[in-house]
């Protein structure tokens, strides 16, 4: 009987050691998903700011163009003078 008993207390620690480390695995899954979607809008964020950017750089390189042009267009009325 002393032996049953034994054998029952310590399968009941088992127990006990296996449900701590299942909450403690929970839980770490719980942060490590809440940081893959923190960094995942993280990305996202950084995506459209640069889609921006590369909006900006192009505005930029059709207005140094127009600017080119007029100032080419100038020369060359200057230069037919």
């Amino acid at each position: 009987m002393i032996d049953l008993k034994l054998a029952v207390s310590a399968l009941i620690e088992t127990v006990n050691r296996h449900q701590l480390n299942f909450e403690t695995s929970q839980r770490n899954f719980e942060r490590l998903y809440t940081e893959i979607r923190d960094l995942r809008t993280d990305t996202r964020t950084i995506q459209a700011e640069i889609r921006d950017i590369q909006t900006d750089i192009r505005g930029l390189q059709t207005e140094n163009r127009r600017i080119l042009d007029i100032l080419q267009h100038r020369e060359d009325q200057n230069g037919d003078r």
